[in-house]
């Protein structure tokens, strides 16, 4: 008799179901502006240390604020903040997705080969880590060279 975790698909789909958990978790407890993130209403009073030492933003200011707005459908806010949040939030949600589906297929069709079907997954996640980040870093240069006075 075969456990329950070594059935065909039980992976992806405990894997997609806790991320779309997360999220939903994240929602429910989480809110945002523009200046603070709020845990259950009460503001979290976080101050970047590169910004504060530095005078410059840090590689991730902004990410847990647009992440949050993200989730909260928010998205032209969180892009103007940082377009590290959406970018992460977006791809949560779409490897959750990506993830509860195959494990659904493979669930229905537990003689399926998926050696294709994980090439074409890993492509797409790989192509979409892969502008996440040249989006990112592209981001946060323009950002430093505007508050240096460059173009």
């Amino acid at each position: 008799m075969r456990k329950l975790s070594s059935k065909s698909g039980f992976a992806p789909l405990v894997a997609g179901a806790a991320l779309l958990l997360q999220l939903s978790v994240i929602g429910l407890l989480f809110s945002a502006d523009d200046d603070l993130v709020y845990f259950l209403g009460h503001p979290i009073h976080y101050v970047c240390a590169a910004r504060q030492r530095y005078g410059i933003p840090c590689p991730t200011c902004g990410l847990t604020r647009g992440f949050v707005l993200t989730i909260h459908g928010k998205i032209g806010d969180a892009w103007r903040l940082s377009p590290t949040g959406p970018l992460a939030s977006i791809g949560m949600f779409g490897t959750g997705v990506i993830l509860l589906s195959f494990g659904f297929l493979q669930t229905a069709r537990p003689r399926l080969r998926p050696a294709r079907i994980e090439f074409w997954l890993r492509a797409g996640v790989l192509s979409y880590c892969a502008a996440s980040v040249a989006i990112w870093a592209t981001s946060w240069l323009s950002t430093i060279l505007r508050m240096r006075g460059h173009p």
